[in-house]
């Protein structure tokens, strides 16, 4: 086989548009997947960062250190949230069950079906009743979550709801806008999830990406004239990588095309 063949030859056409030889292209290509790779790492961090400072801020400030749990309405939330913490918690029962034994799935059905299983029961029915017997902890909850459901927190819906009176205070500096972390939450997100599906991030879009991490890297915990943040520190290793893997592709983009 060729290496467009691992490639795949439709894929190599992006690369192969800023390129005058299939063999440049394919440098290219790999190092996007290197530069993705740093990329992806960096947003890692920066996600259970947010989410964990996030959910310590709103448990504090509403009193509710089980605010994501089943009955708990603490919370303004808006219908969206809400339905993606339903799917969060259907998330961390299917990974509760999933760590038991064929042995283990079956004793459930005792509790599913105290009755005993009606015939005709379908395995997809004798499943989800099992897993619905999993009472699951706010922890578990948080690890199914989804950057989008975090950073939506930070969107214009909660400016009076949740940002005033709480989350401004992830990002204490004054001088910083909901909109500016929000824009900057968007852009990571959207880089996320291209990085994810191994779609090239170049040009424009990789600078707006670098700017937002830094810019997110900087704020998270930092007030007015704070400089060595504790998340600075945390993430120091993962964003000279970066720094490093961003140097060095833009160095290779214009050397190859």
């Amino acid at each position: 086989m060729d290496i467009i063949d691992f490639i795949s030859a439709e894929r190599l056409k992006t690369y192969e548009s800023h390129t005058d030889r299939q063999k440049k292209a394919i440098a290219l290509h790999n190092h996007t997947l290197q530069l993705g790779s740093s990329l992806m790492s960096m947003i890692a961090l920066l996600e259970l960062s947010l989410r964990n400072s996030t959910n310590q801020r709103l448990a504090d400030d509403f009193g509710d250190d089980e605010w994501l749990l089943p009955g708990h309405t603490t919370l303004p939330l808006k219908p969206y949230e809400c339905n993606a913490i339903s799917s969060a918690q259907s998330n961390a029962r299917k990974a509760a069950y999933s760590k038991l034994s064929y042995k283990q799935k079956t004793f459930l059905d005792a509790f599913a079906f105290p009755g005993g299983m009606p015939a005709g029961t379908t395995h997809k029915v004798a499943v989800k009743r099992r897993q619905a017997l999993f009472v699951v902890s706010h922890g578990q909850i948080i690890s199914q979550t989804t950057f989008s459901f975090w950073k939506r927190l930070y969107a214009s819906e909660y400016e009076d709801e949740l940002w005033k009176p709480s989350l401004k205070k992830v990002f204490p500096n004054k001088a910083l806008k909901r909109s500016d972390i929000s824009t900057s939450l968007e852009i990571i997100y959207a880089t996320r999830n291209r990085v994810a599906h191994h779609e090239p991030v170049y040009g424009r879009r990789l600078d707006d990406a670098i700017r937002a991490l830094d810019f997110i890297r900087n704020a998270l915990g930092a007030r007015k004239g704070e400089d060595d943040t504790s998340f600075k520190r945390f993430s120091k290793v993962h964003h000279l990588r970066l720094q490093m893997d961003y140097q060095s592709f833009v160095e290779a983009w214009h050397t190859l095309t």
